[in-house]
């Protein structure tokens, strides 16, 4: 099958590295993939030897309106022009922002356009993405949506009958054989989305108890939770650890993952955490973890914004080493149920019909 798959960058992201992997599948195993860029940049993920083309806008904007403007007219026929030249059975768009771009650009090409948003569906959006979703959303072939929120926002929304609810596949993070500690640990872009914050102020309440929280992410709010850890006097029990590539000796040290989201597309580092396997406690925020975790089975799932709950909750956790084993012999079966190999072949049956 000739696939051409459509993303604004392959920087550090979430989106980013699902794409990257489907292309790298796909091309692997005898498809044809072409990959179009819609900015200008360094990729981040792997692009492998075997993909057909990867091409990218040569043309760049300035941060006004009348140049983000005038660059999304050349880039429409560009892309229009790239569809053209390439001749895809299918076309793959990722993310919200876009999406209606490539559906506008593919109008009377004859082509299947498939589409996923990939943040919260309840994001804010501007009036005019709003309207062009509404407009464009329905000629696409098919959405696929990660939650069974996001696909029930879009069936509501965009008047598209054909939602298909498709988890991401999941990296598994290698274990080293360390030590286990009195480590509780998560992993997050430092972003109010995330909310570490409230993890750092439920911890202070359980840090007499000799465990330490490690915080994996950078990001904008990094300097907030600098200060609200001397506030709270954690420095030590408390520890940013920035970004990390080696995710593994982390995850082999740590015996709990806490996740304080208060707004997700699909997490993916709640879905590594469980994987490894850690045991997992997170807010139920609008979508994404009541779509993985079955509390009591595999993870314990707290009212969202419940912070008294999650305390108790995450103390019950902490002192159980039977509860902790427990919730790891089921959450560990996430893996073989969400492997790129099962997505990418649900993916391509889709687009066969």
């Amino acid at each position: 099958m000739k696939i051409t798959l459509i993303i604004p960058t392959f920087l550090q992201g979430g989106m980013e590295r699902i794409m990257s992997e489907l292309g790298n599948y796909w091309a692997e195993n005898g498809h044809v993939i072409d990959i179009v860029f819609l900015v200008n940049h360094t990729p981040s993920f792997t692009i492998g030897s075997k993909i057909n083309t990867v091409t990218m806008p040569h043309f760049f904007y300035k941060k006004t309106a009348l140049s983000k403007f005038f660059y999304s007219i050349r880039l429409l026929f560009y892309l229009r022009r790239h569809i053209k030249k390439v001749s895809p059975s299918v076309i793959l768009s990722f993310g919200e922002g876009y999406n209606s771009f490539v559906l506008l650009s593919a109008i009377g090409l004859n082509k299947n356009v498939y589409i996923s948003d990939r943040s919260n569906p309840l994001a804010p959006l501007s009036r005019a993405l709003r309207f062009f979703q509404k407009l464009l959303y329905p000629r696409a072939k098919g959405i696929f949506a990660q939650t069974s929120f996001a696909k029930q926002v879009l069936l509501k929304t965009t008047k598209q009958k054909n939602v298909i609810l498709l988890p991401n596949p999941i990296k598994v993070i290698k274990n080293e054989p360390l030590e286990k500690k009195d480590i509780i640990l998560n992993v997050g872009r430092l972003v109010w989305e995330k909310d570490q914050l409230s993890l750092i102020r439920i911890f202070k309440n359980l840090s007499h108890l000799g465990w330490k929280l490690h915080i994996i992410g950078e990001g904008p709010m990094r300097g907030a939770l600098e200060q609200e850890i001397e506030k709270l006097n954690l420095q030590g029990k408390v520890v940013l650890l920035g970004s990390q590539k080696n995710l593994g000796k982390y995850f082999s040290n740590a015996k709990i993952f806490a996740f304080t989201s208060v707004s997700e597309g699909y997490p993916n580092a709640l879905c590594e955490a469980m994987a490894f396997p850690l045991a997992c406690i997170s807010f139920d925020c609008d979508a994404g973890p009541r779509d993985i975790i079955d509390h009591g089975i595999n993870g314990l799932l707290i009212e969202a914004g419940n912070m008294k709950k999650f305390e108790e909750e995450l103390l019950r956790l902490m002192t159980s080493e039977e509860l902790q084993d427990k919730l790891k012999k089921q959450s560990v079966k996430i893996a073989e149920n969400q492997t790129i190999d099962k997505i990418a072949n649900t993916i391509l049956k889709e687009f066969e019909k």
